[in-house]
């Protein structure tokens, strides 16, 4: 004998169950997968009517509803970070859901749209986009559009596979960096890739340096500024990363020589006098280098390595960071002076980063610690 639905529930011939009411002489419906979440759902319904929301906020799309949040986000995040989150919605967000009225939106749908990100996408970008989401519905339950939040419940995806440190964080070996370093010497932007190797710099960093950044007295380079985004996209010179990442980088003979090239680059072009307030480094047609010059440089170099028969697995400019880090380690420089260059805000950071280069170097650290101990147990 079939289970007997509670008064106002129906199921209906797609499986699906639908509870039926009356508020005020108006009827309104509410449909689930399951009887449960079906009562659930009357029950937010006839909350929001109690309250007045149902009626104000029902037409209200994720689409505007969205505007109006990156709009009240202004100044209050960076540019670049405001750059980003409306990427990902205008990217993964809105094609599956923009056009969906807020209150209409349901758990499975989210989920939905979580596996199919999966399915192209590594588990930590789906879930970024999926926090993203979370984090709007949020804010719309805050504003009293909805009064739970659908994707709460959610469940983030599990990350498999190797950790940072073997996949985002590589860095050219030996071998692979000595040819890219002699066929970059093509390159327009040569001496800025260069820097990047020899410093740690980020890219951002170096193509905000000014000449005025270059303390030949003291010996070092004053990083203070880096490439960053406006709210609408467009470039502009800002602060750096974190409080860290405003630092002195020591002047060596290498990156010295590096400078000298590139001022000898810039006279050729600008004549002998170079003002403290130019750009060190400058695009092809003059102005700011752009991350996709950078790029496109390094892309050229290992195109032209191929053709050769030197194949190097493709890596963008935080490589060179990365390769900077580990032979800086690898030479038997200290985690604590690197987490200073690198402008990390915590010696943790550079470890969970580097520390998988230094079981390389055990043994050299414990035959010259040996060496202390010979005249004792001689």
């Amino acid at each position: 004998m079939a289970k007997r639905l509670p008064a106002g529930i129906r199921q209906r011939s797609d499986g699906r169950f639908e509870s039926r009411f009356t508020v005020d002489g108006k009827r309104y419906s509410v449909y689930s997968d399951t009887m449960k979440e079906c009562k659930e759902k009357e029950t937010e319904l006839r909350e929001k009517i109690k309250n007045g929301l149902y009626t104000q906020n029902r037409n209200l799309a994720l689409d505007r509803y969205f505007d109006e949040w990156m709009n009240a986000r202004k100044g209050t995040v960076k540019g670049a970070t405001h750059s980003l989150v409306k990427g990902r919605y205008k990217n993964h967000i809105r094609p599956a859901l923009g056009k969906r009225k807020i209150v209409d939106i349901e758990k499975r749908e989210i989920v939905q749209l979580q596996q199919s990100l999966a399915e192209k996408m590594k588990p930590t970008s789906v879930n970024c986009i999926i926090t993203l989401l979370k984090g709007i519905l949020n804010d719309a339950v805050n504003d009293g559009i909805i009064i739970k939040n659908p994707a709460a419940g959610v469940k983030t995806l599990r990350e498999s596979g190797a950790v940072a440190t073997e996949t985002i964080h590589r860095a050219l070996t030996t071998k692979e960096q000595t040819a890219f370093v002699q066929e970059a010497r093509h390159e327009w932007l040569y001496e800025m890739l260069m820097l990047l190797l020899c410093t740690g710099m980020r890219q951002g960093e170096a193509a905000a340096l000014k000449w005025s950044d270059i303390d030949y007295v003291n010996g070092v380079i004053h990083v203070t500024k880096t490439l960053t985004k406006t709210h609408d996209g467009k470039y502009t010179i800002g602060e750096t990363k974190s409080k860290a990442g405003t630092r002195d980088i020591p002047l060596t003979d290498t990156t010295k020589g590096i400078l000298k090239s590139q001022k000898e680059k810039q006279i050729l072009i600008h004549g002998n006098v170079i003002s403290l307030s130019n750009n060190v480094f400058e695009g092809a047609r003059g102005g700011i280098v752009h991350d996709r010059c950078v790029i496109c440089a390094i892309e050229n170099t290992l195109k032209r390595l191929a053709a050769r028969k030197i194949y190097i697995e493709r890596f963008t400019s935080h490589a060179l960071r990365d390769t900077f880090a580990t032979r800086y380690i690898e030479n038997g420089g200290s985690l604590q002076t690197l987490k200073t260059i690198l402008g990390h805000t915590s010696l943790k950071m550079t470890a969970d980063l580097y520390a998988h280069v230094l079981p390389n170097t055990k043994k050299e650290e414990m035959d010259k610690i040996s060496i202390a101990f010979e005249a004792v147990t001689g």
